[in-house]
């Protein structure tokens, strides 16, 4: 049963300042003492609902939208309420963030009183970054999916090996000259190229395919994409390419914006030629929006979902469900600076959505930890995959 409204109202709303997974502070929400938390994302696209300090979200929370206090514990009145008051599209009044957790909280309220779904998602993992969230290589995250996983205790236990796996391997080949990101995800002095044949390698043995978020934008400077470390200046003919050949050479899963967040086309190309074979997913391209996807129902064949992103669970939903109807593989995901806010998870499972990316280790783990908690309560729990037979 998906979570859209209960008989009762909302008889308390209170906000304050939390730490996220970089130590800064973001926004809390409870409602009637159930709670959103509302992450944050270094590599972001143009086009997301806008953000706010956080001391004037916690402020906006504690006087002009205590107005919420009374009205009846509905999803789509409750968002729409928001909508209203701020008078933007893009949040720019309340903030998006403060609108996310208010909207966060209100899903959860009535999710408690709500059956889980049954159908869970497979995690893809980042073990192993760079780009905006720390690292050497341009490409932003190295991604594992257990593909062969049966339950999602073991689909999460072989991200984990991988990840420990790759670990041990990149000491022993840096000298212990290692590190870690903003997400968890292990960093080293290699290139692109070489941190794909390590960790490919080690993927095939433990039943992983791969996945890449190349987070193309951020290293596109309106003409060419700049490879610091190999020193190569890239058309965008060239980068379409060059994103084919990694595709059918390490048969990758998975695909995240390979270009820039403008270019439909060139994501179409891309889609065009190896979207039987991979996934080929917009962030930055369409983040979160009907609107934005809709202007590219052609050009790739999934869609990141991030409730932050567009401000509200309500017009989550319709970005879910619009990408269903179109045949896109939703996944939802995290942001770089999390919190222990565990609602993608239940997203997951109320919206049947095949694929969660939610890190591997850090605080990232509540979320983990939130799917195997309802594996282990679920009556008949099972596994789903993308609509893709890949």
């Amino acid at each position: 049963m998906n979570p859209i409204k209960t008989d009762d109202t909302i008889n308390k709303i209170h906000g304050y300042k939390i730490l996220d997974s970089r130590g800064n502070w973001t926004l809390a929400v409870e409602v009637n003492n159930y709670i959103g938390i509302t992450p944050s994302g270094a590599s972001t696209g143009t086009y997301e609902a806008k953000t706010i300090d956080t001391e004037k979200s916690v402020n906006l929370v504690n006087t002009k939208l205590q107005k919420l206090v009374g009205m009846p514990l509905n999803q789509k009145i409750i968002d729409n309420e928001l909508e209203t008051i701020d008078g933007t599209d893009n949040f720019s009044n309340l903030g998006g963030n403060t609108t996310t957790a208010i909207s966060m909280a209100v899903y959860n309220a009535i999710a408690s009183k709500t059956q889980v779904g049954n159908i869970f998602p497979y995690p893809l993992g980042n073990v192993f970054g760079g780009g905006a969230h720390g690292g050497y290589t341009e490409f932003q995250e190295f991604l594992a999916i257990p593909t062969k996983s049966k339950t999602i205790i073991n689909a999460i236990e072989t991200n984990e090996i991988l990840y420990h796996t790759l670990k041990t391997k990149l000491l022993k080949i840096q000298k212990g000259n290692i590190g870690i990101n903003d997400e968890g995800a292990l960093t080293a002095k290699l290139n692109n190229i070489q941190a794909l044949d390590i960790i490919t390698d080690i993927a095939d043995d433990v039943g992983c395919r791969i996945g890449l978020d190349i987070a193309a934008s951020e290293f596109f400077d309106g003409k060419t994409y700049n490879y610091k470390t190999s020193g190569k200046k890239l058309k965008p003919e060239e980068q379409i390419e060059f994103v084919i050949e990694l595709i059918k050479k390490y048969n990758l899963y998975y695909v995240e914006d390979p270009l820039n967040e403008l270019d439909f086309e060139g994501f179409k190309e891309i889609t065009k030629k190896v979207g039987k074979q991979c996934l080929i997913s917009g962030d930055d391209l369409f983040v979160t929006n009907t609107k934005r996807l809709e202007m590219g129902l052609k050009s790739a064949n999934a869609i990141i979902i991030k409730p932050n992103q567009r401000g509200s669970i309500t017009r989550t939903i319709e970005t879910i469900n619009l990408a269903k109807k179109n045949n896109y593989t939703p996944v939802i995901s995290h942001r770089s600076a999390e919190t222990t806010d565990t609602t993608i998870a239940r997203l997951a499972l109320d919206y049947s959505i095949p694929i969660i990316k939610a890190g591997v280790v850090d605080m990232r783990i509540v979320k983990l930890n939130s799917l195997i908690q309802y594996w282990n309560n679920s009556e008949k729990p099972k596994m789903t995959k993308p609509n893709l037979k890949l």
